[in-house]
């Protein structure tokens, strides 16, 4: 399994240098790798526009701009992207902290400083990409897109204005039409009336124009809905 890895930083012999570290040590866990540099956040939105990654070595100061604010941008764009800030800076740990980097890198950058952040980021990104092989749905909940694997997925209600996504941790909230959501699911979803989808899996029992779940909720089964409704 090959890793994306980009470094965006406004110094070029900081980023020939973290990409050195980065490849070594890659090599000689006998990962395989692919390593972009950027010298700022255009480079890198552009790049991230055609090309996705896997992790991120982001300086938290680029020049005229902050990297705590880009990766503010990075979070709720590509919110399977791994950050790791590299900074000179070591006020701004609880700042990157807020924005879920997972690892705090302090300049001047060392290898050992790095080998340690890097192994623990592969692990992560191993975990994102066997995720992203499953099924699963993609939405945006307070501007931030969010994948949620179709196989966690109880049951879906339309309660106005929002949509209400039920699963075994917690409950999303998204305001996309019901329908709109119901045409991303695969076919182990089956809509019961106008305002709830289930997944077939959690259906306990049919009786009647009830639908009964694990859970013991009772779902009445539409009167459009009826004739189609097969489990």
């Amino acid at each position: 399994m090959n890793y994306s890895i980009g470094i965006c930083d406004d110094q070029i012999v900081q980023i020939q240098l973290a990409s050195a570290y980065i490849q070594q040590i890659a090599d000689n866990a006998q990962v395989p790798i692919t390593i972009t540099p950027f010298c700022n956040s255009a480079h890198l939105f552009a790049h991230l526009a055609e090309h996705p990654l896997d992790i991120l070595f982001l300086d938290i100061d680029l020049r005229e701009e902050s990297g705590i604010t880009v990766a503010q941008h990075l979070v709720k764009e590509y919110p399977d992207l791994i950050l790791i800030f590299l900074t000179g800076h070591r006020e701004f740990a609880s700042e990157a902290y807020d924005v879920d980097a997972l690892g705090y890198v302090t300049k001047p950058v060392r290898e050992e400083k790095i080998e340690r952040t890097l192994h623990k980021a592969f692990t992560h990104a191993y975990g994102v990409k066997s995720q992203v092989m499953t099924p699963h749905l993609v939405i945006t909940e307070e501007n931030i897109k969010k994948r949620i694997p179709l196989s966690d997925i109880l049951y879906i209600e339309r309660v106005k204005p929002k949509t209400l996504i039920h699963t075994q941790i917690r409950v999303y909230q998204v305001y996309e039409p019901l329908s709109a959501i119901y045409e991303r699911l695969d076919d182990q979803f089956i809509q019961v009336n106008q305002s709830e989808v289930v997944n077939k899996a959690e259906i306990y029992a049919v009786q009647g124009n009830t639908v009964i779940l694990r859970d013991g909720r009772n779902l009445s089964i539409g009167r459009t809905f009826k004739k189609n409704f097969k489990i």
